[in-house]
């Protein structure tokens, strides 16, 4: 995989370049500067074993060549698969570099010479962040389903692999994205992950008793409340004393929507029911 160097040159100026001469033949070199930058020594970059050097030059201006960085940085990771080290001092770009790593698993790091990512290696790699749950995803995808009918799909596959909360969950939703003689394959890939989920809750039971208490609530609703405020938000009402799990919560609920006077005359019809709560 290629690795870019992005040179933050109105910040580390020539020192930057140190150790350019031990970089691997697939790196490649792309150094931002301004016009009124001082001029490059090209004596730094005379022996460097890069395949390309590029030079950028942007509009002189506030933090010029940092959005152009940037903006570079994001071309590059839409255009191919690489790595890329921005060489700056500047810990602006820290909160860059996270997102790219969190938020869509890029290899991206900054640090202020090129000499310490030959030099210094295994020292990096006890500083880097720790790979997320995403970027676990992201590298085993890559490695085993970057392939027809698969990759089509990627983005709703890490998607619902990321959200889904439940084993049933992921299978039954994963049948909506491929075709089922392909979903051997994603189970087998993400095992571990999938491992880690929980079962499927037992939602029969869960909402045999909630249809058993919501026929019992709209039953003596039904003998005492028929008029007014009561019959205009019946709906609303009975879906509170259903669905709150807390006495409070029903109470605040009700209050609501409905005067206090009601609300008490409808605690104390119920009162047998809301006891059962916490």
């Amino acid at each position: 995989m290629i690795t870019y160097y992005l040179i933050d040159y109105e910040n580390v100026r020539t020192a930057g370049l140190e150790g350019c001469d031990k970089l691997l033949p697939d790196s490649k070199i792309i150094i931002f500067f301004t016009p009124n930058a001082n001029k490059l020594d090209m004596d730094a970059l005379a022996d460097n074993t890069a395949s390309d050097i590029k030079m950028i030059c942007v509009p002189a201006g506030k933090q010029s060549a940092d959005m152009h960085l940037v903006s570079y940085l994001g071309y590059l990771f839409g255009k191919e698969e690489c790595s890329v080290v921005i060489i700056s001092s500047d810990t602006d770009f820290d909160n860059i570099i996270k997102f790219w790593r969190e938020k869509r698993g890029m290899t991206v790091s900054r640090q202020t010479q090129i000499k310490q990512n030959t030099e210094s290696s295994q020292k990096k790699e006890t500083q880097r962040i720790p790979p997320t749950k995403e970027e676990n995803a992201r590298e085993l995808f890559n490695e085993k389903l970057n392939k027809s009918p698969y990759k089509e799909k990627k983005e709703q596959i890490l998607t619902l692999l990321l959200n889904t909360k439940d084993k049933q969950s992921f299978d039954n939703a994963l049948t909506k994205i491929i075709p089922s003689p392909k979903i051997p394959l994603v189970m087998e890939t993400f095992k571990d992950m999938i491992a880690l989920l929980p079962s499927a809750p037992a939602q029969n039971n869960k909402n045999s008793n909630k249809k058993q208490r919501e026929q019992k609530v709209r039953t003596i609703y039904g003998n005492n409340f028929k008029d007014g405020v009561y019959k205009e938000k019946r709906e609303e009402i009975i879906s509170i004393l259903v669905n709150c799990s807390t006495k409070q919560q029903m109470n605040t609920e009700l209050c609501r929507i409905i005067p206090g006077s009601n609300v008490s005359a409808i605690l104390k019809q119920f009162d047998p029911y809301i006891k059962t709560l916490k």
